[in-house]
């Protein structure tokens, strides 16, 4: 299955990161879902195959890192960006062994994260 060039899926528990990150990366040529846990994380990324997912370590329900082990293998073509605090650092450098593309330390510098964003949808 192909990936939607399109779609960002934020996965974050924290609701107002989760606006902060949708009002950032608003474009009329992007569609932004939301998940606030792991099991609707895997639900979405399944059914969107988006070309990015911002995947927070922490969320209720599955944590991201297990979401990650399970879904990289299946969507080679998805850019998965962890975000973590910045205590979490390691574990997000771990992140890098299982598939994700990148990480960003919280508190997210948006600048830094469009960036990362850009790097990973070039052609």
């Amino acid at each position: 299955m192909t990936v939607n060039p399109a779609g960002i899926l934020i996965a974050d528990d924290d609701p107002e990161i989760r606006a902060v990150l949708r009002r950032s990366l608003a474009a009329p040529d992007r569609k932004i879902l939301e998940a606030a846990d792991g099991a609707a994380t895997l639900e979405l990324a399944r059914a969107a195959r988006p070309a990015i997912i911002l995947l927070d370590i922490y969320m209720p329900e599955r944590d991201g890192v297990s979401v990650l082990k399970e879904l990289a293998p299946e969507m080679p073509g998805t850019g998965f960006i962890m975000i973590t605090g910045n205590e979490d650092e390691e574990v997000a450098r771990e992140c890098l062994e299982f598939g994700a593309f990148d990480y960003i330390t919280k508190p997210i510098n948006l600048d830094i994260l469009q960036k990362i964003i850009k790097r990973r949808l070039r052609p």
